[in-house]
């Protein structure tokens, strides 16, 4: 085998980064294809006269740089050169359904993303301008796009006010680092989002939990927390809330921003999941675009992998957040506003979202097939449900039967800011079983156990 003759210099760079280099020599000029057995640790280091230890360094040194592959138990082989250049980060799990995460259902999405990547590799000049630097704000055409799209499906906006940012989570912590300082107050509903929870955490914020019904918060809660916490925002996502799919009627979004006009307060409007709905009532940024940062990406609605959010800002912030955003990464990289920009263009994320929405209308189907009678609120292109265990059942028993029967779910304890107490409920994200057969496999458990609690004991 060609690998024991090589040759490697005493007085030169140390031996295993030699023998790595000379894999990697062999391998580049076809003496080594791929997968081709390398010698064990044992046998070159015998032949080359170096220590195991050395060889097991070069091994590595050279699976680091990806020329081979250690497999367990049978040796050290040189990779193949046509392996993917991605990695899934949610392998099956036999017998596990997962209602867990909030993402969109699964869907073919390759067809359309090719024909963007076709388009934008048919333009290098125009490609090659991508691979440059840009102003933090974005490329004037994009926010254009993206503002127009906006605007077919009832958001208003200008494209002035509009800025990119590395997906929603990354927009709302832009938000955070902007409005606020240590010590500051956040209002949010009873129950929300845990990604806010973290960021406050993270930036030593407290979230005050206000009040809220069938339609979200209340506006007196609102008034009445204003009042003793002397907040710096609050935040809100007016429609399919999570976890509890509430949607502010028109009235109560006016109640709101007259709250909110009154104390001053900025209103953080957090609409990912806002255009999931064929109608929903006006966003607050339309009604107050003096007083509301509205909060939206493209995660749910087209795909999370683009990972692309934006910001609309009043025109006194915007300065401010421009400067915040290009302290932290400079700017959002171009080649993904290009690619969005494509496919809000061409119609292809209208065509992503129709489906998505057929999709999950469809899936909500099977579910109220399967739990006629469970205590659920949903809407039917919405991705979660927020479901109310029945009155045997205790919270953390119901999930330890879960993961007894191999479903995860996410418990409200999850929503409730730290301090405060859960209710028994949990969050069911239909939209995560990667296909129909495992949702109602997974349906199917959730009936037997609500149908099932467990026998209470007496206690003395």
């Amino acid at each position: 085998m060609t690998i024991t003759n090589i040759a490697l210099e005493k007085n030169g760079a140390p031996m295993y980064r030699q023998i790595a280099d000379a894999i990697a020599e062999k391998v580049h000029n076809q003496e080594l294809l791929p997968g081709t057995r390398l010698p064990t640790h044992r046998a070159l280091a015998d032949a080359l006269c170096v220590t195991v230890g050395t060889i097991t360094r070069a091994y590595a040194e050279a699976e680091r740089r990806g020329i081979v592959e250690a497999k367990v138990g049978a040796g050290t082989y040189i990779s193949h050169t046509d392996k993917p250049l991605w990695t899934f980060a949610a392998p099956e799990r036999p017998g596990i359904t997962s209602f867990g995460y909030n993402v969109p259902p699964s869907i073919n999405r390759a067809d359309v993303f090719a024909d963007a990547l076709q388009q934008l590799a048919s333009h290098p000049s125009e490609l090659n301008s991508l691979m440059l630097y840009q102003p933090p704000s974005g490329i004037v055409r994009h926010r254009e796009v993206l503002s127009q799209w906006l605007g077919h499906h009832g958001v208003i906006t200008s494209p002035s006010q509009l800025l990119f940012c590395s997906g929603a989570q990354s927009a709302m912590q832009l938000c955070l680092l902007t409005l606020c300082r240590a010590g500051d107050t956040i209002l949010a509903d009873k129950f929300t989002y845990p990604g806010l929870m973290s960021l406050a955490k993270q930036l030593q914020l407290t979230i005050k939990p206000v009040e809220m019904d069938d339609e979200g918060m209340l506006p007196e809660s609102l008034r009445a927390a204003c009042q003793q916490y002397q907040p710096r925002a609050v935040y809100l996502t007016p429609t399919l809330q999570n976890p509890t799919t509430a949607t502010m009627g028109e009235a109560r979004r006016e109640a709101i921003i007259e709250i909110c006009r009154d104390q001053q307060l900025v209103i953080l409007e957090d609409d990912i999941n806002g255009l999931l709905p064929n109608e929903r009532p006006e966003p607050l940024v339309n009604l107050a675009p003096e007083q509301v940062i509205y909060i939206g990406g493209l995660a749910k609605t087209l795909a999370p992998g683009l990972r692309l959010g934006f910001l609309h800002l009043p025109e006194k912030f915007y300065p401010h957040f421009v400067n915040a955003l290009q302290n932290h990464s400079w700017m959002i990289s171009p080649l993904l506003t290009a690619m969005a920009t494509i496919l809000l263009e061409n119609g292809a994320a209208n065509q992503i979202l129709d489906t998505i929405r057929i999709d999950m209308k469809n899936r909500w189907q099977r579910v109220k097939e399967h739990l006629p009678d469970a205590d659920l609120r949903y809407h039917p292109h919405g991705f979660h449900g927020w479901l109310r265990l029945p009155d045997d059942w205790a919270l953390s028993d119901f999930l330890a039967a879960c993961k007894d029967n191999g479903l995860e779910v996410k418990s409200a304890e999850l929503f409730v800011p730290p301090g405060y107490g859960a209710p028994p409920y949990i969050r069911l994200a239909v939209s995560a079983p990667p296909t129909l057969a495992q949702l109602e496999m997974g349906c199917e458990k959730l009936a037997q156990l609500l149908a099932n609690p467990p026998i209470s004991e007496f206690a003395l």
